[in-house]
């Protein structure tokens, strides 16, 4: 008896002798990111439009029957938009939709289709996603934070208006408050800002920016976090470096390319990789009659093969310039 417990106490210390520390210390989350699923009832098979909310449910389901099949996944993030109209009752069939197909626990930011002031408010959604128990929407507020990891934390904001109706969008001043005082609070963690809007643009347009993006990034700035910024909204890919500053665009559900986004946050002792993927939904006949209707042809959409897929090392012992 007393040789094997000598025996296990050797394997042991020749694990942490021959191990690399950092692999030893890593804390791993891989999330899912669906955006911009337009759900719309009512739409016709033959609207003119890039969306193709027709076939809206045919492309999620697929979307979904990937996630199923997909290893590590911890939870999935919906950024906004899950419904074309702020019709209370489109929005309250996709999150039972979604609490009913989708494999794992998700989270939802707002988007820009989601209020107005004739339709929705943000007081109707948030009891609409409290009462079909989405996360973190309990508190009376549309943005929050969470932490998967000890060392590893989400911050979701709500860029949207509710006063009028309009694809800009604005962070208001407690928002931008709350983020940093969450990330004085994470000296050593890796942070992930998920929002609707993005602040990497994969094209020029006069009405879809944060209008007050500069806020936001200048106060990044300031910290030497590994730091990840996700959107949708532009529904197309882009992904850019800032120093320790990753920003990310992410193509939608409902228009070309019709596709979705793994990414796996890796934060390790010395350095953060952030890995960002992309996946294809696989019914391509929708896809082929999604780029057709792309009205400023599609390259803009579809991106570079660096907006799609790209690895990202942090170093956490490099300040931020």
């Amino acid at each position: 008896m007393k040789n094997k417990f000598l025996e296990k106490v050797f394997v042991l210390m020749l694990f942490v002798l021959f191990v690399s520390p950092a692999a030893v210390f890593a804390s791993v989350v891989k999330f899912a990111q669906l955006s911009d699923i337009h759900y719309q009832p009512t739409a016709p098979a033959n609207e003119n439009s890039m969306k193709l909310k027709y076939y809206t449910l045919d492309i999620l389901d697929d979307a979904i029957d990937q996630i199923k099949n997909e290893k590590g996944v911890d939870f999935i993030l919906v950024t906004g938009d899950a419904a074309d109209k702020p019709k209370a009752e489109d929005f309250d069939y996709m999150y039972k939709y979604l609490n009913k197909y989708l494999p794992k626990k998700w989270y939802y930011v707002l988007g820009n289709h989601d209020v107005s002031p004739k339709g929705l408010q943000k007081a109707d959604q948030i009891k609409l996603l409290k009462d079909n128990k989405v996360r973190d929407f309990s508190k009376g507020k549309t943005y929050y934070s969470f932490k998967p990891k000890n060392d590893i934390t989400f911050i979701a904001l709500d860029g949207t208006y509710e006063n009028k109706s309009t694809p800009q969008g604005y962070l208001p001043p407690e928002q931008i408050k709350f983020a940093e005082e969450i990330i004085k609070k994470s000296k050593d963690n890796a942070i992930v800002i998920v929002l609707h809007h993005p602040i990497t643009y994969p094209t020029k347009s006069n009405d879809h920016y944060l209008i007050n993006d500069f806020a936001l990034k200048d106060m990044l700035k300031k910290y030497d976090n590994p730091i990840l910024v996700v959107g949708g909204h532009f529904h197309a890919c882009k992904i850019r470096q800032d120093g320790n500053i990753v920003k990310v665009a992410s193509p939608a559900i409902v228009s070309y390319p019709c596709a979705f986004r793994y990414i796996t946050v890796n934060n390790q002792k010395d350095k953060t990789e952030f890995i960002i993927d992309y996946r294809e939904t696989r019914l391509k006949d929708i896809q082929a009659l999604a780029k057709k209707r792309m009205k400023w042809g599609f390259d803009w959409a579809y991106g570079k093969e660096s907006d799609r897929v790209s690895t990202i090392v942090i170093d956490k012992k490099a300040k931020n310039k």
